[in-house]
């Protein structure tokens, strides 16, 4: 190896450290999931699924725009499915919404907002892989994990709208 590489003082040998940041990471993962468990449970959330349930429109932006929040308050795209899921797709179907259509549009939209700063994902790669800090490296983690989804779920919502 011609350049050494930087190894924290803190850590025994190579395994070691990756061992302990692969713990943090799931330790950071379970952390989120947990949130979310626990904003399910609040009455607030609740009142959000309702309400946002309830959005007059289009039924893709509606299922967009609730899957996206949902997904955002859990901190997780798939924890958010797996929460909203069974809440929401049974009402969007009877309004007669084409199943292929909601099922693209939903995991576009879930991975819009879960990549807000309290993400397990971000959390990890910001903290614990980069070694970074969040006011430091989130502007860019934003641009790719949520300006991108937002866009794709626009241009998907677009497509199926024309009926494509």
């Amino acid at each position: 190896m011609g350049a050494q590489s930087k190894i924290s003082p803190q850590c025994v040998g190579i395994g070691f450290c990756w061992n302990l940041r692969a713990l943090i990471a799931i330790a950071n993962t379970a952390a989120v999931v947990g949130f979310g468990n626990v904003a399910k449970q609040s009455e607030a959330f609740a009142i959000a699924v309702d309400a946002i349930t309830h959005l007059p429109g289009s039924p893709l932006i509606g299922a967009a725009i609730a899957i996206s929040v949902i997904a955002g308050m859990t901190g997780s795209a798939s924890g958010g499915q797996a929460i909203a899921l069974p809440i929401l797709a049974p009402t969007y179907l009877e309004m007669g919404v084409n199943p292929d259509a909601l099922h693209r549009v939903i995991a576009i939209s879930s991975g819009a907002l879960d990549s807000l700063p309290h993400n397990g994902y971000v959390v990890t790669t910001i903290r614990a892989i980069c070694g970074e800090t969040h006011q430091a490296a989130y502007g860019p983690v934003a641009a790719v994990t949520v300006i991108t989804p937002v866009l794709g779920v626009i241009i998907a919502i677009f497509l199926f709208s024309l009926g494509l």
